[in-house]
């Protein structure tokens, strides 16, 4: 979606929540086929909370906030608001995006080497996008994208080619059999490591072995 407030024109894309002070000026349009939820709220303190952090993020790609919406919007549905349960929940929307807030101050090269360190030292271990996206502090979607822009390359690329490099130097400096080696560089069978390794290096590992020695 397109959002157009404040002489600013914002793109909304997947998961994302926008937060805007609707008693301004504001138009938004949708780009292509589009669901989306909406709710108002006040409060004695809600134009407080939206000076504090309206201008620091308007955005918040955040996969908690979500499902805080569906919660009240489940309550109004149901025509079963409960003002005390629905103020908390506000509160805590408020609160994760003031947690974003504080987020934007990091930049993203600092998150990037983050989440690169993550990969460098689990990349044995059986870790997965969202992994990767929680020690970044990133959404998956929003991690994903984040990443192949500073790195041109997709996060699970990096770790499968961090791993196969690993393999490599194992080949070469070890004895290792390569089922151990296949297991030590995080891949879950002989069978796929073997593949992978094929499709990295033109070579079976036994062959990158050999040729090596």
């Amino acid at each position: 979606m397109q959002i157009q407030y404040e002489n600013q024109k914002l793109i909304a894309t997947d998961n994302m929540f926008v937060f805007l002070d609707c008693r301004k000026p504001h138009l938004y349009r949708a780009l292509k086929d589009t669901t989306f939820d909406w709710f108002h709220f006040s409060g004695n303190a809600s134009r407080e909370y939206f000076e504090l952090l309206f201008h620091k993020y308007s955005l918040a790609n955040n996969w908690v906030i979500p499902d805080y919406m569906r919660r009240i919007l489940n309550m109004i549905e149901n025509d079963k608001v409960d003002e005390h349960a629905a103020s908390i929940i506000i509160h805590k929307i408020l609160y994760e995006l003031e947690k974003i807030s504080n987020q934007a101050n990091d930049s993203l090269e600092e998150m990037m080497k983050r989440a690169i360190s993550y990969i460098e030292n689990h990349y044995s271990e059986n870790i997965n996008l969202t992994d990767m996206a929680n020690y970044a502090q990133l959404s998956p979607y929003h991690f994903s994208r984040v990443f192949k822009k500073h790195m041109n390359c997709s996060p699970y690329q990096y770790l499968i080619n961090y791993r196969i490099n690993n393999a490599k130097m194992l080949l070469y400096n070890t004895n290792l059999s390569i089922k151990e080696i296949a297991l030590t560089c995080g891949f879950n069978s002989t069978s796929h490591f073997v593949t992978t390794f094929k499709n990295h290096s033109n070579l079976s590992p036994k062959k990158f072995r050999e040729i090596q020695f």
